[in-house]
Protein backbone atom coordinates (compact mmCIF):
# COMPACT_ATOMS: atom_id res chain seq x y z
CA UNK A 1 0.00 0.00 0.00
CA UNK A 2 1.30 3.44 -0.45
CA UNK A 3 2.25 5.71 2.33
CA UNK A 4 4.16 8.41 1.32
CA UNK A 5 7.16 7.30 2.26
CA UNK A 6 8.16 6.09 -1.03
CA UNK A 7 7.80 9.26 -2.45
CA UNK A 8 11.05 10.89 -4.66
CA UNK A 9 12.62 13.84 -2.51
CA UNK A 10 11.60 16.42 -4.98
CA UNK A 11 8.55 15.87 -4.46
CA UNK A 12 8.72 15.51 -0.40
CA UNK A 13 10.37 19.32 -0.40
CA UNK A 14 8.74 21.80 0.86
CA UNK A 15 7.48 24.23 -1.60
CA UNK A 16 7.04 28.02 0.09
CA UNK A 17 10.44 28.46 0.90
CA UNK A 18 11.41 27.36 -2.63
CA UNK A 19 9.08 29.22 -4.23
CA UNK A 20 9.26 32.70 -1.69
CA UNK A 21 12.90 32.69 -3.49
CA UNK A 22 12.26 32.64 -6.85
CA UNK A 23 9.73 35.09 -6.57
CA UNK A 24 12.08 37.48 -4.29
CA UNK A 25 14.90 36.99 -6.78
CA UNK A 26 12.27 37.70 -9.73
CA UNK A 27 11.53 40.69 -7.80
CA UNK A 28 14.69 42.26 -7.36
CA UNK A 29 16.15 41.40 -11.12
CA UNK A 30 13.72 43.27 -12.44
CA UNK A 31 14.26 46.05 -9.97
CA UNK A 32 17.45 46.59 -10.25
CA UNK A 33 16.74 46.45 -13.93
CA UNK A 34 14.26 49.56 -13.25
CA UNK A 35 16.88 51.15 -11.34
CA UNK A 36 19.60 51.70 -13.82
CA UNK A 37 17.36 52.15 -16.92
CA UNK A 38 18.73 55.22 -17.71
CA UNK A 39 22.30 54.32 -16.81
CA UNK A 40 24.27 52.47 -20.13
CA UNK A 41 27.30 51.18 -17.66
CA UNK A 42 26.48 47.23 -17.05
CA UNK A 43 28.81 46.95 -14.68
CA UNK A 44 26.43 49.07 -12.04
CA UNK A 45 23.24 46.98 -12.29
CA UNK A 46 25.89 43.82 -11.80
CA UNK A 47 27.18 45.07 -8.91
CA UNK A 48 23.92 45.84 -7.58
CA UNK A 49 22.71 41.87 -8.11
CA UNK A 50 26.66 40.76 -6.57
CA UNK A 51 25.51 42.98 -3.50
CA UNK A 52 22.00 40.97 -3.86
CA UNK A 53 23.82 37.41 -3.70
CA UNK A 54 24.50 37.91 0.21
CA UNK A 55 21.36 38.44 1.50
CA UNK A 56 19.67 35.95 -0.91
CA UNK A 57 22.35 33.12 0.04
CA UNK A 58 21.73 33.94 3.92
CA UNK A 59 17.61 33.68 3.26
CA UNK A 60 18.08 30.87 1.25
CA UNK A 61 20.60 28.39 3.72
CA UNK A 62 18.03 29.96 6.32
CA UNK A 63 14.67 28.31 4.39
CA UNK A 64 16.76 25.56 3.77
CA UNK A 65 17.05 25.51 0.72
CA UNK A 66 19.25 23.24 -1.24
CA UNK A 67 22.71 24.46 -2.58
CA UNK A 68 21.86 23.83 -6.31
CA UNK A 69 18.52 25.13 -6.12
CA UNK A 70 19.91 28.79 -4.84
CA UNK A 71 23.07 28.86 -7.59
CA UNK A 72 20.58 27.92 -10.33
CA UNK A 73 17.47 30.20 -8.81
CA UNK A 74 20.50 33.26 -8.71
CA UNK A 75 21.86 32.53 -12.18
CA UNK A 76 18.48 32.73 -13.67
CA UNK A 77 17.45 36.38 -12.02
CA UNK A 78 21.21 36.99 -13.55
CA UNK A 79 19.29 36.42 -17.10
CA UNK A 80 16.16 38.16 -16.61
CA UNK A 81 18.08 40.94 -15.30
CA UNK A 82 20.05 40.97 -18.41
CA UNK A 83 17.08 40.78 -20.65
CA UNK A 84 15.12 43.40 -18.87
CA UNK A 85 17.62 45.56 -18.98
CA UNK A 86 18.22 45.18 -23.02
CA UNK A 87 14.31 45.94 -22.79
CA UNK A 88 14.50 49.52 -21.35
CA UNK A 89 17.89 49.98 -23.82
CA UNK A 90 15.85 49.58 -26.64
CA UNK A 91 13.49 52.01 -25.36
Amino acid sequence: MFDGNDMPAIVKMPVLPLFSVFILTIIVAYVIAWLYRNDYDPMKMIKAYLIYALPFLMISMLLHVKIMLIIGIYILGLIILVFRNQHYFDH
